[in-house]
């Protein structure tokens, strides 16, 4: 089943929101499939770095590092630099924690996973990129011995902040978070947890001894990773790092497509990841290769851009209004806000009904409902 008119509309729609018009040449140097020092020249010309940002500029020491030929200009080059020197510094304060926690469980005999930006840093040392913690996943029945150790070694968590991850930071950093399940366990992953660890390999990193999983679990992770952050508005500043892990996990010889369809199969995770490849495939054409034949379609696509579109416009916007109204605000006018907290408050008990929301994008906005379906 090809891609489905209401599926290329929320993608069309996500595009137009998060990829810059200023970034077009960036990424069609950055993603190049042979890059040469005319397109560099040109994208310099097109692009202002100090603009673009930290994150979006780092991608060119990437290129720079796999083609040396090629020769940064006066002006971006020492800011290119700059910007390497700072992510070497900034993640080696990050795995500095990491090691301190890593090896107390190492001692209490808690094997984990690395995963997420962490696992990528292992695979391509040289390679700086912006990591705010270290992600890891550790057996469900150790969390309570982690979760003790992390606070025995003087680390702050908030128990009640995630129902799938103890994240440790200090008072002004974040640390580690240290996962007993992928996903919010909203249904069984054992097979898949299982599964993770036995194809995962040892690997001593950053003075810690761990387990790094096979590329085709950490494609899966990066491909859910990119829905969650476009779904929940999180780390959307690092969106193409994402195609660049995926664009270099896949280059293992025997990388195997299938094993990350049925990593997504088991973790009921099929819409997200053939959201994901879509997603991916409008920024930087054949990212994913062959979607039809390695992620089929479903028809509860349908229903899944729906909840999108709904979460985009109507839901988030809301939540995001209710955390700024003041307490003052709330008691001199109590209609006013009230009202307005009550019907989100309603919208949050039923986002996740489906003949809800395809009621709610009809009557909120029917001409852009019809086009889109």
């Amino acid at each position: 089943m090809a891609c489905t008119p209401v599926l290329r509309h929320l993608v069309n729609k996500l595009y137009g929101k998060y990829v810059h018009k200023d970034d077009r040449e960036l990424l069609n140097f950055v993603f190049a499939k042979n890059p040469t020092q005319e397109l560099l020249d040109n994208c310099f010309s097109v692009c202002d770095i100090e603009a673009l940002g930290a994150g979006k500029c780092i991608l060119l020491s990437y290129l720079a590092h796999d083609n040396p030929d090629l020769k940064l200009s006066k002006y971006a080059g020492p800011r290119i630099t700059g910007l390497i020197t700072y992510y070497r510094f900034a993640n080696m304060k990050t795995l500095s924690h990491f090691s301190r926690i890593g090896k107390a469980y190492n001692a209490a005999g808690i094997p984990m996973v690395l995963f997420k930006g962490g696992a990528m840093k292992v695979l391509r040392p040289e390679l700086p990129r912006p990591m705010g913690d270290v992600d890891i996943l550790i057996p469900a029945d150790r969390i309570e011995e982690a979760t003790r150790i992390g606070e025995g070694l003087g680390y702050l968590h908030y128990k009640e902040e995630s129902k799938h991850a103890v994240d440790f930071h200090t008072e002004t950093e974040s640390a580690v978070d240290v996962h007993h399940s992928i996903f919010d366990p909203d249904r069984d992953l054992k097979q898949f947890h299982d599964g993770l660890f036995a194809r995962a390999t040892p690997r001593r990193a950053f003075g810690v001894d761990s387990l790094l999983p096979c590329h085709e679990d950490l494609c899966f992770l990066v491909m859910a990773n990119l829905t969650k952050n476009l779904r929940e508005h999180t780390s959307l500043g690092n969106l193409y790092y994402a195609l660049c892990d995926c664009q270099y996990l896949q280059k293992a010889s025997s990388f195997d497509w299938g094993l990350v369809w049925r990593d997504a199969v088991v973790c009921g995770q099929e819409l997200e990841i053939r959201f994901a490849a879509e997603f991916m495939n409008a920024i930087v054409a054949d990212t994913i290769p062959d979607l039809d034949k390695y992620f089929p379609a479903d028809p509860a696509m349908e229903a899944f851009c729906n909840q999108v579109i709904f979460d985009e416009d109507y839901f988030l916007p809301r939540q995001k209004e209710c955390q700024a109204i003041r307490v003052v605000e709330l008691k001199n006018n109590p209609w006013k806000f009230g009202s307005f907290i009550a019907k989100f408050l309603l919208m949050k008990k039923l986002r996740h009904n489906p003949a809800f929301v395809d009621w709610y994008l009809r009557k909120q906005c029917p001409q852009e409902f019809m086009d889109a379906h």
